[in-house]
């Protein structure tokens, strides 16, 4: 079990990535040039996990992942930035994202379902697609269900997000109401909802 930047040297890079080939493979507009310019101090190339790198075997999906690290002038930096690199660097990619001497891990299941942690992710799985599955499971920061694939379980768990914003709304809205009868409809529709979570 490796933690991800104590990966072998032979994983190693060190390149640094011009912003300017971000933005001509994320199709970038001016608008979110000017937030990299802003907000992005270095995107740096930092490792390569593959078979050529690592003693793992070739995956079916995954061809190779990359670790890179974005040092930040800001601490909250706008929500389209690592999107537009993801878009840029057509990989699997592990963000090691840097402010000051805060290290944040994330990674993107797809372009609306990201992961975050403190911590590194280890380096688990015989082949590039059961490292990567493996990394998704632990920046997700709990187990599949039996009898689950991955993506089955991230779609559970979206499904439930939506769920829990819905009721959340609701009860906003159940707390403002005046009409006892439409009160009692909205407790009802809650009540459902929340059946559906537990279920």
């Amino acid at each position: 079990m490796i933690g991800i930047l104590d990966l072998p040297k032979s994983t190693y890079f060190g390149r640094i990535i011009a912003k300017d080939k971000i933005y001509a493979h994320a199709g970038a507009d001016s608008d979110l040039k000017d937030l990299f310019v802003e907000q992005v101090e270095r995107i740096r190339w930092l490792h390569k996990i593959s078979p050529e790198t690592v003693n793992i075997a070739q995956g079916e999906l995954v061809e190779e992942i990359q670790v890179i690290e974005v040092s930040l002038s800001t601490k909250y930096p706008d929500k389209r930035i690592l999107p537009a690199i993801l878009k840029g660097i057509p990989y699997k990619i592990v963000f090691a994202v840097v402010y000051k001497d805060v290290t944040t891990y994330t990674v993107y299941y797809d372009y609306k379902t990201c992961f975050s942690s403190d911590r590194p992710p280890k380096l688990l799985g015989s082949d590039t697609d059961s490292v990567w599955e493996n990394i998704i499971v632990q920046m997700r920061g709990s187990g599949i269900d039996v009898g689950k694939t991955l993506e089955e379980q991230i779609a559970d768990d979206s499904r439930q997000a939506a769920l829990i914003r819905q009721i959340e709304r609701l009860e906003k809205q159940a707390r403002n109401e005046k009409q006892p009868r439409r009160k009692w409809e909205l407790a009802e529709s809650i009540r459902k909802l929340k059946m559906e979570v537990e279920q």
